[in-house]
């Protein structure tokens, strides 16, 4: 009896298994079916994106921040891959953030690689604070410091001090921070770690032939680092940046995860400058001359967020003073759902590719763009912020 019991407890486990594998099985097909149909739909919709003029007098120019190589413990990347992936994504500048040691300032990355700048950095922790010192001249030993003297020391060599992670940042009494990461991918990635399994299926089934669309499962909104940026944008300019936060350090049953070219291509920063010099691009970056852009649905590149009268009278980042008449305009090269914000709050959303808007009192006002995809809408555009005073 003991026996008979034991044979069918197996072969209901075997059954079981079976099941288990076969529904594995269709649902990997399936999510295969779903991402070459979402391929198709991102294909269709990037051929109808716009070419828009830039902004008279500026370029718009795209790069990412936060990058990590070999001088970091946790990445093996090598300048040589940063380079390639830079370049094969059109970036124009790269702004590398290495955990802090002295190596970084001996052996670290920067400098001119045809129309490619490339700008040498640290990411500095304390406490499980991070801060990305951009464009840092000479190691700061940040472990004998608080956040305040950090930020000093930053700043008395002409660097940036942006704060990475923000969820995890509490030193926000400190003067001189020059912006934040209103997106991060790592701080995405964690706080999606609930969707592993049916990530793990997906890249099984799916990852040779579709790994923007896989990854693009993880893409959405960053309401908690967005509402981080709009308390501080109440009392102060706070430049936003995404942070790729790039290690090509992520490997899974054999495939890289997060290769620099992905990485480059998911999300970008681009900079409104004067031009593509070297000077030009930290002063765009520094005046908050920005937006964010999730690239892998569609190249932002035109976006535009100004306040007008009569002309031009300011563009992201800028101050601008309130005077009846004052508008704002808005223009993308895809349409989408437009949402803008004065302090936080949403002032009007639109179902268009541009927006005209009365300036009724003074704010901060920033402004983003969505798309809808096979039914599902993702962020596309994140501008900083035109402060009407």
């Amino acid at each position: 009896m003991k026996r008979e019991l034991g044979r069918r407890r197996f072969l209901a486990a075997l059954g079981w298994g079976a099941a288990g594998l076969g529904a594995c099985f269709l649902g990997g097909a399936g999510m295969l079916r779903s991402n070459r149909r979402l391929q198709r739909s991102l294909e269709e919709l990037r051929s109808r994106r716009a070419v828009l003029p830039p902004v008279p007098g500026r370029l718009d120019l795209k790069g990412v921040l936060h990058v990590h190589s070999r001088l970091s413990p946790d990445s093996r990347g090598r300048p040589e891959e940063i380079v390639a992936a830079a370049q094969e994504a059109g970036l124009r500048f790269v702004m590398t953030t290495d955990h802090n040691t002295r190596r970084v300032f001996q052996e670290g990355l920067q400098g001119r690689f045809g129309d490619l700048s490339i700008f040498r950095g640290v990411e500095m922790i304390k406490d499980g604070q991070s801060l990305l010192a951009v464009d840092a001249r000479e190691f700061i030993d940040g472990h004998r410091m608080s956040i305040e003297q950090a930020v000093r020391e930053i700043k008395s060599q002409g660097a940036l001090a942006f704060v990475a992670h923000p969820w995890r940042f509490r030193a926000w009494q400190a003067d001189g921070i020059d912006g934040m990461e209103i997106y991060d991918i790592a701080d995405a990635a964690y706080a999606q770690a609930w969707k592993a399994p049916w990530m793990g299926l997906e890249m099984l089934s799916s990852w040779d032939e579709c790994p923007e669309e896989v990854l693009l499962g993880l893409l959405a909104r960053p309401g908690r680092h967005l509402a981080a940026w709009d308390a501080q944008l109440r009392r102060r300019k706070l430049v936003g940046i995404a942070g790729n936060d790039a290690h090509q350090n992520v490997r899974f049953l054999g495939m890289q995860l997060d290769p620099y070219p992905l990485d480059f291509r998911f999300v970008q920063t681009h900079l409104l400058a004067v031009s593509g010099e070297d000077a030009a691009l930290l002063d765009a970056l520094r005046s908050g001359h920005a937006y964010a852009c999730f690239a892998l649905l569609g190249d932002g590149t035109g976006f535009r967020f100004l306040a007008e009268e009569e002309g031009i009278a300011g563009i992201m980042g800028d101050e601008v003073a309130y005077r009846p008449g004052l508008r704002l305009a808005l223009q993308a090269p895809l349409p989408g759902r437009i949402d803008l914000y004065r302090d936080g709050a949403l002032l009007r959303a639109s179902d268009a590719a541009a927006m005209s808007y009365p300036v009724e009192r003074p704010g901060v006002y920033r402004a983003e763009v969505s798309l809808e995809i096979d039914g599902r809408r993702y962020p596309w555009i994140v501008s900083n912020p035109i402060y009407i005073v």
